[in-house]
């Protein structure tokens, strides 16, 4: 519990204490003052809960993020290594950023509404290697591996 949450809860204590020992009808004066002190510590919980709130919903979304990054990252590894295994004549002495490339360049081409001739002829060029270049069935085939990754 935080340190904020507990003098809140502190606060609400002492008010409703201060509240029972004014109960005596005689003492009108004292018992709205009570109420207003009472009045006040709630508000400042409700003030506090919200910030508590807010930063509860910051952390989740924070979480969020992070757990769509790793699960991009997962796929982008996937759409390395299958590629590498997949067409090791294209994977070649090719850095992983270069194999990377095929899927950040083509996914905006894909999500932009494509063609999957223009699909395919985006991830040939970009699967090229030097002489090494992938004929149309392997082009479609690997599009296929990066839709997936894009997705």
């Amino acid at each position: 519990m935080s340190r904020r949450t507990r003098a809140s809860i502190m606060l609400v204590a002492v008010a409703v204490a201060g509240a029972l020992t004014a109960c005596s009808s005689d003492d009108a004066p004292m018992e709205d003052g009570v109420r207003s002190s009472a009045s006040e510590a709630a508000t400042n919980v409700q003030e506090q809960a919200g910030g508590v709130l807010s930063s509860v919903q910051q952390a989740a979304s924070d979480a969020a993020d992070k757990a769509g990054e790793v699960f991009d990252d997962a796929k982008m590894n996937a759409f390395v290594g299958a590629f590498r295994a997949g067409y090791p004549q294209l994977a070649a002495d090719r850095e992983t950023s270069s194999i990377e490339s095929i899927v950040t360049e083509t996914c905006p081409l894909i999500d932009d509404g494509a063609t999957d001739q223009e699909v395919n002829k985006k991830v040939g060029e970009l699967a090229a290697d030097g002489s090494s270049v992938p004929d149309d069935e392997q082009a479609a085939r690997i599009a296929q591996l990066v839709r997936v990754a894009c997705g």
